[in-house]
């Protein structure tokens, strides 16, 4: 099977960069090559940049500005080498995009070695954050990023969280939103994302495959 190109976008906070590395880890452990190309030139905190060293010594390549630098560094200009591996296909790549409409630009350089190739658009959403509680506001944030570059959402990642405060209900109910989100717009929740210990506990009719969240980015801090 040929190798994905997964394209990680959604609203700023909503929490891309930990579901991309997670999901890096994921294809590792499944023994996939994996590049993880950090695109975001708007933020400057919680970058999956930040954790090259760990997951380079799993293996994963991690790929960002020219410098290769790890955080607080203010660089709004990605390496050469990204289309490099899009373009050669010889593994699996999470383009791990900016927030909202003004982050996901960054792929407009790309968008002929995109479509060349087979990929995932997924749209992060945490309906705990602003501007997408709700279904009218994720259907709005999911125009825009669509018309921003050109590309369509092939699939939602429910990542819906109070960090280590999430409850089992608060995935109910953000489950009953994103799902009627995906049934208006017939596009598939392909992740959810949680902590381990609510994972085991939900119903086993929420949809998406469960992906364990390890929180690396936030650690520190929550």
């Amino acid at each position: 099977m040929e190798n994905k190109l997964y394209i990680i976008v959604g609203h700023y906070g909503s929490g891309k960069s930990e579901f991309s590395i997670n999901l890096a880890k994921k294809l590792k452990k499944e023994k996939k090559e994996v590049c993880l190309a950090d695109l975001d030139i708007v933020n400057t905190y919680f970058r999956s940049r930040e954790k090259r060293e760990s997951l380079t010594s799993l293996g994963i390549e991690v790929v960002s500005d020219t410098l290769n630098s790890v955080k607080g560094l203010d660089m709004p200009f990605i390496s050469p080498a990204i289309r490099g591996h899009i373009v050669h296909k010889n593994s699996n790549v999470i383009l791990d995009c900016g927030g909202d409409n003004v982050g996901v630009r960054v792929l407009k350089q790309f968008e002929n070695e995109i479509v060349n190739r087979e990929y995932e658009m997924l749209m992060v959403i945490n309906v705990f954050r602003p501007e997408t509680s709700n279904v009218m506001q994720i259907l709005e944030m999911k125009k825009k990023l669509e018309n921003e570059i050109g590309l369509s959402v092939t699939g939602y990642v429910n990542n819906s969280n109070f960090l280590r405060q999430t409850t089992v209900d608060d995935l109910i109910m953000a489950d009953q939103i994103i799902s009627e989100v995906s049934d208006i717009t017939n596009i598939p929740i392909l992740y959810l994302s949680a902590l381990e210990k609510i994972t085991k506990q939900l119903p086993i009719n929420i949809r998406g495959e469960r992906l364990i969240l390890n929180l690396s980015l936030r650690d520190d801090w929550f």
